[in-house]
């Protein structure tokens, strides 16, 4: 994404630019390394447009159990449905726990894979500078075990950091542990890299260059962002690593056109890296987009903006067919009454739009206000998400429990929902509320002044993107609920019709080869020919049930006891009807 518009920038400077995608190539070295011939039969069976769903299938299972095998005191790893984790146990957000992570870098996971190949291939390239970009959290440690073999094995080196991940983490650079952290490396650009990056590059100390967290003797020090950022439509069209092959038969490349998102969610802080969070966006031109696309040879596209509008996507759409190439696209977009009009679904997909991801988030409007969504209607979300599968569009619909304020009982009314409108639907992200650093939520709640939620008086988890470390105050909510209700929306999940195909034929990237009927085809016959999946752990919906039904006692005064999920979608539905109902009458 803005490692490829980077290299973009550096090569028109006449920089010889080399780009290595090593989360992908990381995850096959394990999995090969403790799987054998049959794993390499498995990673050509996902890349082979001729693969079957059922051969996909095994692969699936093949790779979840032999990740699941691989020996670690260090961290959890898994490759299971569309997901690699490689989650620390030592490293939960405290800079002292990543020192010492970094003192006992040979337990990691990638470690093998980082000194035999990652740092070979290095030497090879001769750099003067290496960079390492780190997304989010759950790239961090591996990048700075990375960055430290760096380090240690190519002294000479300028290393410097970089990534979406360092703009949502600036209290951590005022811990004192945290300088120590720069033996390891020389700088971290938090901010975009456009214009840092060239500088440093281009031999600037990181003192002089905006946007950039430095050392100065035992003093971490932070310069201030540019005031003229980066105009988008000058970005050249981007360089992508193809050395480095997707999980896919063809690639997909992902692309952004704006800078940032122009709302304000109050949950959000997705955006924090760009140089105009929550300011007004830079946008690229739909017709410079579009001849990024046909000069990348693009057949499908994933637009990874936060909001990509209706009228920008006709619009794409319209600039692609003036030049004469077609594409199809993914990308995210707000669940607008626009799309109440079955005609405006249609004109999407003529454009190109394959598939949407939409923030239903909840079924409150008053939650949905309060979180700064009020465009959001639920009594519409049926009716857009019938009209975008009749279209041909596959979505993606993100739900989220905890908000604070929000009771339990609204949250259980998304069974009855799911269970009405999930043949329209292909996949569900549930997820419980978090305050994410930088978000607007978070930083009124730092100030003690959102309603519901009151934060730890210390902070000691500076590292990590969730501000996790605070309690409900209002409402009866508690972790305990929260979860509770995850835990039944988990449930719905995988009794969703496309719950194992989707597993099966994961990310957008590989599903948007198929139509919906051909995705609903696959499902039918891996349910023939497959194992279900399992259900969540018997022990984890008994205590959801329980916990739900003392929610509900106390918000509602129900004397109702859930004992099973078929009796809490029951309840959910009568609730649901109960506001039907009162809507009508008002």
């Amino acid at each position: 994404m803005g490692i490829a518009y980077l290299a973009g920038l550096l090569e028109e400077r006449g920089h010889h630019v080399v780009q290595h995608y090593g989360h992908i190539d990381a995850v096959e070295h394990v999995l090969r390394r403790h799987g054998g011939d049959p794993v390499a039969r498995g990673l050509d069976t996902i890349r082979d447009p001729h693969a079957s769903v059922l051969d996909r299938y095994d692969t699936r299972v093949l790779f979840e159990r032999v990740s699941a095998a691989v020996p670690s005191t260090f961290e959890d790893f898994s490759v299971a449905r569309n997901n690699v984790t490689c989650d620390s146990r030592v490293f939960k957000g405290d800079v002292g726990e990543l020192l010492a992570v970094l003192d006992r870098r040979r337990e990691h996971v990638f470690h093998d894979y980082f000194a035999e190949v990652e740092l070979s291939r290095i030497r090879s390239a001769d750099p003067d500078i290496v960079g390492i970009s780190v997304a989010d959290e759950r790239q961090l440690v591996s990048a700075c075990v990375l960055a430290a073999l760096v380090r240690e094995r190519l002294p000479g080196v300028r290393l410097f950091m970089g990534g979406n991940y360092w703009a949502r983490t600036m209290n951590a650079y005022r811990d004192p542990r945290f300088a120590a952290l720069f033996d390891h490396w020389d700088a971290i650009v938090y901010a975009e890299g456009f214009r840092p990056v060239v500088e440093l590059v281009e031999g600037a100390e990181p003192a002089t260059v905006a946007g950039v967290v430095w050392r100065d003797g035992d003093t971490v020090r932070v310069t201030p962002r540019t005031l003229a950022p980066v105009d988008y439509e000058m970005l050249p069209t981007p360089v992508f690593d193809r050395g480095i092959r997707q999980w896919s038969p063809d690639f997909v490349p992902p692309l952004y056109t704006m800078s940032n998102c122009p709302m304000r969610c109050g949950f959000c802080s997705i955006a924090a890296g760009s140089d105009t969070f929550l300011h007004k966006p830079r946008v690229m031109s739909e017709r410079r987009v579009a001849e990024h696309i046909a000069a990348l040879g693009a057949s499908r596209v994933d637009f990874v903006d936060e909001y990509l509008t209706i009228p920008r996507q006709l619009k794409i759409g319209r600039e692609l067919a003036r030049i004469g190439h077609r594409a199809t696209w993914q990308c995210y977009l707000t669940a607008s009454d626009q799309l109440l009009d079955p005609d405006k679904c249609h004109a999407l997909a003529e454009a190109g739009c394959g598939a949407v991801q939409l923030g239903l988030e909840s079924l409150d409007p008053d939650t949905l206000r309060q979180e700064s969504k009020p465009w959001n209607h639920p009594a519409n979300y049926g009716r857009i998400l019938g009209n975008l599968h009749d279209a041909g569009i596959q979505t993606h619909v993100f739900i989220i429990v905890g908000v604070p304020g929000e009771p339990i009982n609204r949250s259980l009314r998304w069974l009855s929902f799911l269970e009405e409108y999930g043949e329209h639907i292909l996949t569900i992200k549930s997820g419980r509320y978090r305050l994410t650093r930088r978000a607007p939520d978070e930083r009124v709640a730092t100030l003690r002044q959102l309603p519901g939620v009151q934060v730890a008086e210390e902070d000691h988890q500076l590292l990590n993107l969730n501000r996790d470390q605070f309690r409900y105050t209002t409402g009866g909510l508690s972790r305990k609920r929260v979860e509770a209700i995850r835990d039944l929306l988990e449930e719905a999940c995988r009794r969703h019709w496309a719950y194992q195909v989707t597993s099966t034929v994961p990310w957008w990237t590989n599903r948007g080869r198929y139509t919906l009927p051909e995705l609903r085809a696959a499902a039918d016959l891996l349910r023939a020919h497959r194992p279900a999946e399992p259900s969540v752990p018997a022990s984890h919906l008994k205590r959801g049930l329980s916990k739900v039904t003392s929610a509900l006692r106390d918000e509602l005064g129900m004397r109702t006891t859930l004992t099973s999920y078929e009796d809490a979608t029951q309840v959910a539905a009568r609730l649901r009807a109960t506001d039907e109902q009162a809507a009508l009458r008002s």
